[in-house]
């Protein structure tokens, strides 16, 4: 990894079209789930019309309402990846070869569906009394007491395809053999910013690149300098894939190491080092 001064971003990327791809939370958002703190890096986006793909473990009835509130209409990727959602406005994606749909959004599922997650995880707990609870198991009110989210985002981040978040209770080497016991389901465990997520073998970087290529697929003749935002464990393979890795630091505990070509630290958590590294990036495309 090589950690680089702003002047030292490879010149030959200045010359592309530039995309930013960002996780939400601890990244764009607060702790209090809010950006304002972002908002002059997002009106410089809007402004130059640089698509801005959110990509994040949230479900795609909470990501609507992000998307909707900051006015971007570049693909959605929900769920760390196993879902990627197109607006069907957008021109990327034929809606005569997609199946499934939420409201304005063509949706595309990759991995296992959260029922097998489900049947599998509970099966394990059930016999091997694993302590651990998740979205599943808690009403709609007990999610508003675990996350913070108002009573209609808690509700929409329990409508899941792809995936299952959890609290684990039990000892760290009781999670090991739990993890052991999914993976020979096809079952991952990915950290994340406040829970373990159970998935199939789909990741960020996974939803990213599929995004990529609905672009590169339109505009043939364009190439794109992809700058990725996040701050997490479940982030990592977002970062790699982009030219740009932006790794937002935690107020307290390890910061991820990205293994990326080229690598930025932001100066401060969430929103006000999301805002700042961007302004510093983009300033260089003008």
């Amino acid at each position: 990894m090589r950690t680089l001064a702003w002047e030292a971003i490879d010149k030959v990327a200045m010359q592309k079209r530039v995309m930013v791809v960002t996780d939400l939370d601890g990244s764009l958002l607060d702790d209090a789930y809010s950006w304002a703190a972002a908002l002059p890096a997002l009106e410089m986006i809007q402004a130059r019309g640089i698509p801005l793909l959110l990509n994040s473990s949230k479900t795609m009835a909470e990501m609507r309402e992000f998307a909707n509130v900051l006015q971007t209409m570049a693909p959605v990727i929900a769920e760390n990846g196993g879902l990627l959602a197109v607006h069907e406005a957008s021109g990327l994606l034929d809606r005569h070869n997609v199946q499934e749909r939420f409201n304005e959004y063509l949706i595309q599922l990759n991995g296992l569906s959260r029922h097998v997650i489900l049947a599998k995880a509970h099966a394990l707990r059930m016999r091997d009394a694993y302590r651990f609870e998740g979205f599943a198991d808690w009403t709609d009110a007990q999610v508003r007491e675990h996350t913070g989210l108002s009573e209609t985002m808690a509700r929409y981040s329990r409508s899941r395809y792809v995936s299952e978040p959890i609290v684990w209770h039990d000892t760290p080497d009781r999670q090991q053999l739990f993890e052991a016991e999914l993976a020979k389901h096809a079952i991952r465990v990915v950290q994340g910013g406040r829970f373990l997520h159970l998935m199939g073998q789909v990741d960020k970087g996974d939803g990213m690149q599929a995004a990529i290529r609905l672009y590169q697929h339109v505009q043939p003749d364009s190439e794109w300098c992809v700058i990725a935002l996040g701050d997490s464990a479940n982030d990592l393979a977002m970062l790699e894939a982009a030219d740009i890795a932006v790794v937002i630091p935690h107020a307290d505990g390890p910061h991820i190491q990205p293994q990326a070509a080229h690598v930025v630290h932001a100066s401060a958590p969430a929103s006000v080092g999301w805002n700042q590294a961007l302004l510093d990036l983009l300033d260089q495309y003008k």
